[in-house]
């Protein structure tokens, strides 16, 4: 558990942050679904080009759901395929993200989660343990946290810029639960929505690391 003490450290540093420059609320179904198996454990800078290929590149083609069940179904659902489907989609070889794309697009239509509407609403009511552990293989905590911030739930992804961040305070490296609550915290007490102020410490995080 993070104490009192750590919270007042944690607190103080938090106050001196500047406000975020971005936004990253997403409200496009497609584009959620591909930040969710691209935007973790990859360089900032792949995950930006990624990203940046797809509305280029295959937006027209590709807006909902049944647009890109349509596109994994041209593909096999092996290595060869997966790498084929990855580049088609990305322009990189990220054959595993394009299978837990299929896995997670699977998953959503299992519970009729097949708009942009649906995932808003399904991320405001669902839970980690009930609904999303062990779901699709590699996507944990951090991921669906980072899922639904983007759908605007006030709360933390306690990914690796947000962990280095509390841990240069307290100098020690807490669990992720401790982790969000105690962030969740900071900010009702500096009266910011918890997603607010996860942006600003990713934002710091990644200019101070230049």
């Amino acid at each position: 558990m993070i104490g009192q003490q750590e919270i007042a450290l944690i607190l103080e540093r938090c106050r001196r942050l500047p406000p975020a420059k971005g936004n990253y609320l997403e409200n496009d179904y497609v584009t959620n679904l591909l930040l969710t198996v691209l935007d973790y454990q990859l360089r900032g800078h792949i995950v930006e080009k990624a990203i940046a290929f797809f509305p280029e590149k295959r937006r027209s083609e590709i807006r909902t759901a049944d647009d890109l069940k349509g596109l994994l179904a041209r593909y096999p659902d092996d290595d060869n395929g997966n790498t084929r489907l990855a580049q088609y989609l990305w322009g990189y070889k990220c054959w595993n993200r394009a299978h837990q794309l299929r896995e997670l697009l699977a998953y959503f239509e299992s519970i009729g989660v097949t708009s942009q509407k649906a995932l808003k609403r399904w991320a405001q009511f669902s839970n980690f343990d009930r609904d999303f552990r062990g779901r699709i293989p590699g996507l944990g905590f951090a991921v669906y946290q980072w899922l639904v911030i983007r759908q605007g739930v006030p709360t933390i992804k306690p990914d690796v810029h947000v962990r280095r961040f509390v841990k240069s305070i307290i100098h020690r490296s807490p669990t992720d639960d401790e982790l969000v609550q105690a962030l969740e915290k900071v900010a009702r007490m500096l009266a910011l929505k918890a997603y607010e102020l996860d942006w600003r410490i990713w934002e710091y995080q990644k200019n101070s690391r230049r």
